[in-house]
């Protein structure tokens, strides 16, 4: 047999690595090239800045009651648009609202004052009395000049002006809020910035009330301050006033303060002496033009 011939050298180097794929090369690293400094020109590089997100923890929470749906939800979009305002709920029931003061923990609550509540209560009291740490920014749905409580409609009497007129004997709702215990008060031809920086004030704990309101009340004060006004009633007096305003009779009244018809009559007769009226239903009607002569006076801080 004839052996193979054995290969070496360069052919069988070349053989061997036939078979195998060539490695691949490492790629140079590339120098950093400076770019050379234009004379007479400043080098500009474009930067982008983002606009600032306010935290969750740092956003005001606001709860909106108000019982009108369109009016509530066009008022939570416009609250969205402020990027600190968080709207965490809304209602439309003094009862609804005042639990949810408890189980949400707003900043504050914005109440339209037409809220129904139950018994007879006004919204305001109920939350005041259910979630008193709550504040409450109080809307109103008018001005004073064009409520027909306050101004009533007379013959030949000219109609009230843009900006509203005094009324005589009271105060508006506004007034009465303000009374009831609302840190804030505001209309609704409010513009919005007004609305954000009522917000915001009375969400920080401070007092804000409208121009208007505040100098109705300031007007109202000197003019007390410097005419002699009724005797003022004590607080028994200030109990039958109240009933009487309510329609009730003498034997209503005497049932459900505890006392006798004759000491109700009594109380009666005091109360048309020191108001000036001639029968119960002037009374009625003075208490109704005058509300704050059944609440305790508290100190009227206006808006910066």
């Amino acid at each position: 047999m004839v052996g193979r011939k054995r290969t070496t050298g360069r052919k069988a180097r070349a053989r061997k690595t036939s078979g195998r794929r060539p490695a691949a090369r490492k790629a140079a690293p590339r120098k950093a090239v400076r770019r050379k400094a234009v004379p007479g020109k400043a080098a500009t590089r474009k930067a982008v800045v983002k606009a600032p997100r306010a935290s969750t923890a740092s956003k005001i929470r606001i709860l909106i009651a108000d019982d009108q749906p369109i009016d509530r939800h066009g008022l939570a979009s416009l609250l969205r648009s402020a990027p600190d305002f968080e709207v965490v709920g809304e209602s439309s029931q003094a009862e609804e609202t005042a639990r949810q003061c408890r189980d949400l923990s707003p900043s504050i609550v914005i109440l339209a004052l037409r809220l129904p509540a139950a018994d007879g209560k006004t919204a305001l009291s109920v939350i005041r009395t259910r979630a008193p740490e709550t504040p409450v920014l109080a809307l109103a749905e008018r001005g004073e000049g064009h409520c027909m409580v306050l101004n009533p409609p007379r013959v030949g009497q000219a109609p009230p002006r843009e900006n509203g007129v005094d009324c005589a004997f009271g105060t508006d709702c506004l007034q009465l809020a303000v009374h009831e215990g609302a840190t804030g008060t505001i209309r609704r031809s409010a513009d919005p910035e007004e609305l954000f920086r009522a917000v915001r004030t009375v969400a920080s704990g401070k007092a804000w009330y409208e121009s208007g309101t505040a100098a109705s009340i300031m007007r109202h004060a000197l003019a007390s301050s410097e005419s002699e006004g009724p005797p003022p009633l004590s607080q028994r007096e200030m109990e039958v006033a109240g009933l009487i305003a309510e329609g009730r009779s003498n034997k209503e009244i005497s049932q459900a303060l505890d006392i006798s018809e004759p000491t109700v009559k009594k109380h009666v007769g005091h109360i048309l002496t020191k108001l000036k009226v001639q029968d119960r239903l002037q009374i009625g009607l003075y208490i109704a033009r005058n509300p704050l002569v059944l609440r305790r006076l508290i100190p009227i801080t206006p808006a910066r």
